[in-house]
């Protein structure tokens, strides 16, 4: 499966971060709306923003854009990593150089720190340690936002720099440890010879690498490694591993599993099991959000025997509680009803209560009729469910909603969406927008589609902007005890949907 796949497992993307101030009904008060994605002056972003990563106190959300108005000086013509700070309105850009010289190539895949201050992502930029990136390589890079420093996060123990690309990095809370995926074979001395990808994470106190991708006995994977999510002390790491060896002789449904690797014990234990500890038969297995006390794991998957009573032949999402041993199935409607779609890349909250999870499925809620993929979040105590990807009368999105991050406490979530109206502001009809190209100015076949980062409620403290007229797409945030719906962005490549 492709990159763009792993991670969004169905076609469409946008970003839309949505606020919850509790899991409450889809209709709140009524609010103004206000644009996230906004240039100093207030004018509307002049591109595309995607790939939202909010922090645990739902304060900060990180999300990459290829607008050139969101900050002054941005002239390199690439996709560069912001902060948005939802208290202030204030925006920094994330992907720069010590000395605030911006990249010289496109940054991605934001993940930020619990407190917003450190934001890890990952570039093709060759500036932004000076003159020692000469690796021709994609790497991942750690941005402190208070001390204006930029360092590598993929090297070795001695700061040799990585032979292959890295990706997709994962922050613990307190921004020193950080899980990463990576081709290169260098990282962690001669023992890397297995020839795939695998996970890493690097200690940034002790400037230390270790790989987390292998077996108890430290055996590297015979395959692929992959999506690492990293608990919020750094010390336990979920991934995808379509490796066979990783628990022993266990291990023979040949499909990918997910996994994972404790670094003080030294121990890796698959996730995606049932509750008998049964493999996953006849399908993959996906995508791991892992809570902050890495107790909990909920991941994608098309095993159909996970959980009894799977007859819906599609992805759901489930989630295995490492302490009982045991495994649920989390894309369901209040009543148990398993979703007649697609569900698919999970979000957990801290204490794993709550699962933010996108789906195609209409009837996990009352009232779906859009056809399209939307936001939930699954509570896990109360047992219900409860579509976010709304606007503040809880009006459904007129397109796809996806790709959720969840704050601490379950309580927000950041998702993106190419819906239109998700706030107040009258715009074109979505469904005529059947490709969107994200690295262009403006949409394929359709410059009338208008999307962009917003706040829906009342918001204190973030400049008002007019109506969205830019005609690019946006991320949202929805805090919908108050009703109100806040916008910052994701991903970049052309999708049909």
């Amino acid at each position: 499966m492709g990159r763009l796949g792993r991670k969004a497992a169905v076609s469409g993307a946008v970003a839309v971060v949505v606020v919850l101030s509790g899991v409450v009904p889809a209709v709140a008060a009524a609010a103004t709306t206000t644009v996230v994605s906004y240039a100093p002056d207030g004018s509307n972003a002049d591109n595309s923003s995607f790939n939202p990563s909010i922090s645990a106190d739902g304060r900060y959300v990180a999300f990459e854009s290829r607008a050139s108005n969101l900050v002054a000086g941005d002239t390199n013509d690439n996709w560069d990593v912001f902060r948005r700070d939802l208290a202030t309105g204030d925006i920094v850009r994330v992907s720069v150089a010590d000395d605030e010289t911006q990249a010289n190539l496109s940054s991605y895949q934001p993940s930020i720190s619990a407190d917003g201050r450190y934001v890890a992502f990952y570039s093709i930029a060759t500036n932004l340690v000076g003159g020692d990136d000469t690796n021709s390589t994609t790497d991942v890079f750690v941005r402190d936002l208070t001390a204006g420093t930029t360092v590598r996060v993929s090297v070795a123990d001695d700061e040799t720099q990585a032979t292959g690309d890295s990706y997709y990095p994962s922050i613990s809370a307190d921004g020193r440890y950080v899980a990463f995926e990576s081709y290169a074979s260098n990282l962690v001395g001669s023992d890397d010879t297995n020839g795939n990808p695998d996970v890493f994470v690097r200690d940034l106190t002790d400037g230390t690498t270790v790989r987390v991708s292998v077996a108890d006995n430290e055996d590297q994977a015979d395959g692929n490694s992959f999506n690492p999510s990293i608990s919020a002390d750094g010390q336990r790491v979920a991934f995808q591993s379509d490796a066979t060896n990783l628990v022993g002789s266990d291990d023979t449904n040949g499909n990918p599993d997910v996994f994972v690797r404790d670094l003080t014990d030294g121990t890796t234990t698959r996730v995606s099991v049932d509750s008998a500890e049964a493999q996953a038969l006849g399908s993959d297995s996906f995508n791991p959000s892992i809570s902050a006390d890495g107790l909990f794991v909920a991941f994608y998957s098309f095993a159909p025997n996970l959980v009894t009573g799977d007859t819906n032949v599609s992805s759901d999402v489930f989630l295995r509680d490492l302490t009982a041993g045991t495994t649920v199935r989390v894309s369901v409607a209040d009543d148990e009803t398993e979703a007649n779609g697609y569900s698919f890349n999970p979000s957990i909250s801290a204490n794993g209560r709550y699962v933010a999870f996108s789906s195609e499925a209409s009837n996990l809620v009352a009232d779906d009729t859009n056809s399209r993929s939307d936001v939930f979040v699954r509570d896990l105590t109360e047992g219900t469910t409860t579509r976010v990807s709304v606007n503040a009368l809880g009006v459904e999105g007129n397109f796809v909603s996806l790709l959720p991050s969840i704050s601490a406490d379950g309580q927000r979530v950041a998702f993106q969406s190419a819906a239109t109206n998700l706030t107040t502001v009258t715009n074109p009809p979505a469904d005529t927008c059947e490709t969107f190209d994200w690295d262009a100015p403006v949409f394929a076949d359709d410059s009338n589609c208008k999307s962009d980062v917003f706040v829906y409620g009342p918001v204190v403290e973030l400049p008002a902007t007019g109506a969205n007229t830019n005609g690019f797409v946006a991320t949202a945030i929805v805090f919908l005890a108050t009703g109100a719906v806040l916008v910052a962005t994701r991903r970049r490549r052309p999708v049909s949907v």
